[in-house]
């Protein structure tokens, strides 16, 4: 998300004094409680969109400046996360995780805290490149410093979680379960072949203002073409983004082409306003007489998962629902 007006200031205040800080905590043995040294710790030269730097092979207090994949799969392997942006919706850390260490600290959603930083004394900063971008210099200066692209436009969200494992020196372990999951994806696609070979599906979203037939690069819907879903026709309709397709309330009957309909309310930073949206859809009488509603062929997700995942931990969350629905759902 964009920085606003009160992270701007957040990034050019305070600089003068941040790099004596940053000295001081490397002076103080790491600041709260660090025993490695940076000057004998090894490393290795990783490039990334904002240069090149020097990593920490082993990283003893990693930072994550990003609630998706930084978050989840430096918890996922067991990297030693000290503090993290969380997410900004019903959850903060999914439950689907292992839960962080003691100790740990939320550093909130999109309000990066320069000097909680450097009292934090990370030897890795990692975050997505949306975020890091604007304070890379600073940030640089409190150690070694790490961008990524998240995923989307047209990099998959696999490529995405190992390469992040591997900068905390874990894609073993991620490629590992990495494979577990795609195993996983195989037996449930194997199990309902039967019922996708004749049933189209439709994933959608219920927002603050709107209903979203997603498609694309989102993670949900990714997780489904992983297992061979045969998407309904309007998930294709032409218009809105690349990765969903609104619908209003009036043309609500587009989804008339799907025979099961998935959906979640809110993701993200929604909680209060879909449940709202989603009785005005609902209550439509257009919404009643949709196939798939009339088949009883509906059901609902969790946004925790199919929105918010970014780790095999949620990819595999996804194919446990995904199993759980359709085991419930008339098979005819």
């Amino acid at each position: 998300m964009p920085y606003d007006d009160r992270q701007a200031t957040l990034g050019r205040r305070g600089f003068t004094g941040l790099l004596g800080a940053a000295v001081v905590a490397g002076l103080t043995g790491c600041g709260s409680g660090g025993d490695i040294n940076p000057s004998i710790a090894e490393t290795r030269n990783v490039q990334h969109p904002l240069g090149n730097t020097d990593i920490p092979v082993s990283p003893k207090r990693v930072v994550s400046l990003d609630a998706s994949g930084g978050l989840q799969v430096s918890l996922e392997v067991g990297a030693p996360l000290v503090a993290s942006e969380t997410l900004d919706g019903a959850v903060s850390v999914p439950g689907y995780l292992p839960r962080p260490a003691a100790g740990f600290q939320s550093l909130g959603f999109n309000q990066p805290n320069l000097e909680k930083v450097v009292k934090l004394a990370p030897d890795l900063i990692i975050g997505n490149l949306q975020r890091i971008k604007d304070l890379y210099p600073q940030l640089s200066a409190i150690a070694p410093t790490v961008a990524y692209e998240n995923a989307g436009k047209g990099k998959p969200w696999q490529d995405s979680v190992r390469l992040i494992a591997d900068l905390l020196g874990e894609s073993g372990k991620q490629d590992a379960a990495l494979g577990s999951f795609h195993e996983r994806a195989l037996q449930v696609k194997s199990e309902h072949q039967a019922f996708l070979a004749k049933h189209s599906v439709a994933l959608v979203r219920f927002t603050n203002n709107e209903l979203r037939i997603l498609r694309g690069p989102i993670f949900g819907s990714t997780i489904l073409d992983e297992i061979g879903v045969r998407r309904s026709p309007s998930t294709a309709g032409a218009g809105g983004t690349d990765t969903y397709y609104p619908i209003n309330r009036e043309h609500v009957g587009l989804l008339a082409d799907a025979d099961v309909i998935l959906y979640f309310l809110g993701g993200g930073a929604f909680n209060a306003g879909p449940d709202q949206i989603f009785k005005s859809y609902t209550s439509n009488p257009i919404w009643a007489q949709l196939p798939a509603v009339k088949a009883g062929r509906v059901a609902r997700l969790d946004p925790a998962a199919w929105w918010d995942g970014y780790s095999v931990s949620a990819a595999n969350t996804c194919l446990q629902q995904f199993t759980m629905t359709l085991r419930k759902l008339p098979q005819k």
